[in-house]
């Protein structure tokens, strides 16, 4: 059962880790605001254990993939579409860096994940723009908010590389600093083209239906990520001055975020209804990107010092326990029945 497993391992695998480690950290962040925080920090490392669980097994998946099935990988990398959640594996590092620094563990531990993860992302970007620039062209019903994911990589990069270059001294300071702005320039720059693509799609292509309705989900994560990660950037920086002014820039991304949240439900809700939305490994793609708008919502309300976002956060993470619940048991269900580990001969239903 294993082996089959690791032959049909989708790179898609990693957002569930993804999506357990940014649960974890946005609890983490409520707990800091309540009253009763034992119960919630107790949940919280529920999903910091899980998601340390999660990604040992599937690391040692994939590793065992790409040596006793090398073909198979290969022709993942050269998939237009499935190509991009490769880079869900080093992402979820980096999204684990981040919730290790909430929950105060040790930077002996959290720099060399930061660093692999860092490392990656960037060779994992580079990889998969060089492929889709010089290979098969994609068509434009084959643009879907998935592409964001190398993006979103680069510009999580400062969630907890920030605060690894505050406590820096010397070049090494410099290093970090160089590797956080580049990371999060990059990942600006690939997510302004890329959100141009996708309405395109949105606009002129065909719905977004089926197994991929979730990734309509995807347009939230950039929203969310991009202002925690200038929010830490700016606080790593000490500028008092600068990190009042990006407070409120990271204000009016919350407020797309939001919006974009609203329709992405009424669209989801709609394919639900016209039985276009079987369970898919995609469905962990709700997780992550309302995970990270609970994250910001609940650091502007402790800058902002307000008093109703953080109610508007804990609805978040309502709907983020649900979402996760809802692809956990999918998935478990869909392990038992065999659609995730076909039987030999049959395509894994990812």
């Amino acid at each position: 059962m294993f082996d089959r497993f690791v032959k049909t391992l989708a790179p898609g695998w990693f957002a569930a880790v993804m999506g357990t480690a940014v649960t974890g950290l946005a609890l983490r962040l409520i707990a800091a605001s309540a009253l009763e925080r034992a119960p919630i920090v107790h949940l919280a490392d529920f999903f910091h254990w899980t998601a340390i669980g999660l990604f040992v097994v599937l690391t040692a998946a994939l590793f065992l993939r790409l040596l006793r099935y090398p073909k198979l990988v290969w022709e993942t990398v050269k998939h237009p579409v499935e190509s991009s959640f490769f880079a869900t594996f080093p992402i979820a590092m980096l999204v684990m860096a981040g919730e290790w620094t909430i929950a105060g563990m040790d930077r002996a531990f959290i720099a060399p994940l930061w660093w692999t993860g860092t490392i990656l992302v960037f060779l994992f970007s580079y990889a998969i723009l060089f492929h889709i620039f010089t290979g098969e062209k994609l068509q434009l019903n084959m643009l879907t908010p998935g592409h964001f994911i190398p993006a979103v990589g680069l510009v999580v990069i400062p969630v907890a590389g920030a605060g690894l270059a505050a406590n820096a001294t010397g070049v090494m300071r410099e290093v970090y600093f160089c590797m956080n702005m580049m990371g999060f320039g990059a990942g600006v720059f690939m997510y302004v083209g890329l959100v141009a693509l996708t309405m395109g799609r949105h606009y002129l292509g065909s719905p977004i239906v089926g197994k991929m309705t979730p990734t309509l989900w995807v347009h939230i994560a950039p929203l969310s990520v991009l202002p925690l990660s200038l929010l830490s950037l700016l606080h790593a920086a000490g500028d008092a001055h600068a990190f009042h002014y990006g407070s409120l820039i990271a204000s009016a991304f919350l407020g797309a975020a939001t919006w974009w949240l609203v329709l992405a439900i009424a669209m989801t809700v709609k394919n639900i209804r016209d039985g276009q939305m079987p369970f898919a490994l995609p469905w962990w793609a709700f997780t992550f990107p309302i995970g990270a708008q609970t994250a910001l919502s609940m650091r502007l309300a402790e800058i902002m010092k307000l008093e109703l976002l953080p109610y508007v956060g804990m609805t978040f993470a309502a709907l983020l326990l649900f979402v996760w619940t809802a692809a956990a048991v999918g998935t478990v269900k869909a392990l038992v029945t065999g659609k995730l580990i076909p039987k030999e001969g049959e395509g894994a239903k990812h």
